[in-house]
């Protein structure tokens, strides 16, 4: 697969991202991220030589021209979505530096034939330090995903890629877009809809209608409350990925055993305990969003 870098149409910024996205990924390996297997510079132009993907991006199987194969399962929804997620866990906490995606969105999620997720296009990418944010007076990324803190002040750090994961996964669970001005007024935006879905009780309206066998209800409570800790509006209040991870891959959710370890433990070794475990939104009830509290109570 062979990417051109247009610079005679935007030298300067596209001569930028040719070589963050070398930086980028030229050093790392893992098996859900694109691998970039060589480069080239000639005159005004770059490319870029990746492993090709067979199977189309989770935006083409959602919404476009991968649908004629087929309505994409619940099951394999899932394993793109937690094969991002465990890519995104490596980028942001294995490497050194860090890594800022900057562009999490169904188009850059590829998918091999075996439907696993590999993530590509690190053109917009930052490099961080471990403890590191960014200020910048230009914000990228995708329209619809970007986190509120990135678009309102051009703070950038991990919990930016968490956010727009957080989308992700509920374009996964729903099939909608993450902007879509087709809809009526209050559907337009994703994150919103969701919210009113889950504040009026119908969360199983929100499952996408096309799928023949629909998710079980712990399956789906548990996407859901991933995703709400995602999007939640305080970043700090956002999981690690490798949090999503485990949290993903859980048999059960976690917050009951949560809450009953909790009442056995001390103050100061409770919250450290579940700052590890479940993320910073585990710490007390009050912390929750209200979309979580009322998942938890509709869903139980």
């Amino acid at each position: 697969f062979f990417e051109q870098c247009p610079l005679f149409v935007y030298r300067g910024q596209a001569e930028k991202e040719f070589r963050v996205e070398v930086d980028a990924i030229g050093h790392v390996r893992h098996k859900h991220l694109v691998r970039l297997l060589g480069f080239c510079i000639e005159g005004v132009h770059r490319l870029l030589v990746y492993e090709y993907v067979n199977n189309g991006n989770l935006e083409q199987w959602l919404h476009g021209a991968m649908r004629q194969h087929g309505v994409l399962t619940w099951e394999a929804r899932m394993k793109v979505i937690l094969g991002t997620a465990k890519a995104l866990a490596y980028l942001h906490e294995a490497i050194e530096p860090k890594v800022v995606h900057r562009d999490i969105k169904s188009s850059n999620i590829l998918i091999d034939s075996e439907f696993n997720a590999k993530v590509s296009d690190f053109g917009l990418a930052k490099l961080l330090d471990s403890s590191e944010s960014h200020i910048t007076t230009r914000v990228m990324g995708t329209f619809g995903y970007v986190a509120p803190e990135y678009a309102n002040t051009g703070l950038l750090n991990e919990k930016s890629d968490i956010y727009s994961f957080g989308v992700l996964l509920l374009e996964a669970i729903t099939g909608r877009d993450p902007v879509d001005y087709t809809r009526p007024a209050n559907e337009v935006n994703l994150v919103e809809w969701m919210k009113m879905m889950v504040g009026a009780k119908r969360v199983e309206e929100v499952v996408d209608s096309s799928l023949e066998a629909k998710p079980p209800t712990r399956a789906l409570k548990r996407a859901l409350l991933v995703a709400f800790r995602c999007v939640d509006p305080d970043s700090e209040k956002r999981p690690k990925m490798s949090q999503v991870v485990r949290m993903l891959e859980a048999d059960e959710y976690p917050f009951r055993e949560d809450r009953r370890n909790r009442r056995s433990r001390t103050a100061s070794m409770e919250i450290e305990s579940l700052k590890d475990i479940s993320g910073p939104s585990d710490i007390d009830k009050t912390t929750k969003g209200s979309e979580e509290s009322a998942l938890e109570n509709h869903m139980t």
